[in-house]
């Protein structure tokens, strides 16, 4: 939880950074993509590389690779 919270207030800091010279509605708006961009990235690590989390309703494990359809972008683990 504290790693979550230090890239926050890392992106935020970034962002804010990045702002400066920019129109008032980029300015308002660049410091949370940052913050969105670190959450979805995680997010989508974790349900790529880990599946559903033990214990959760649907929960199946990994796909094994007889189940990936053949148009399964390359870029995500199975």
């Amino acid at each position: 939880m504290a790693a979550g919270a230090a890239v926050g207030l890392v992106a935020l800091a970034v962002g804010r950074r990045l702002a400066l010279g920019a129109p008032a509605a980029v300015r308002m708006s660049l410091p949370a993509l940052p913050v969105i961009v670190a959450t979805v990235s995680a997010a989508w690590w974790l349900f790529a590389t880990r599946g559903t989390l033990d214990g959760c309703p649907g929960d199946s494990g990994l796909c094994p690779a007889s189940d990936v359809p053949p148009s399964w972008p390359a870029r995500i683990p199975v």
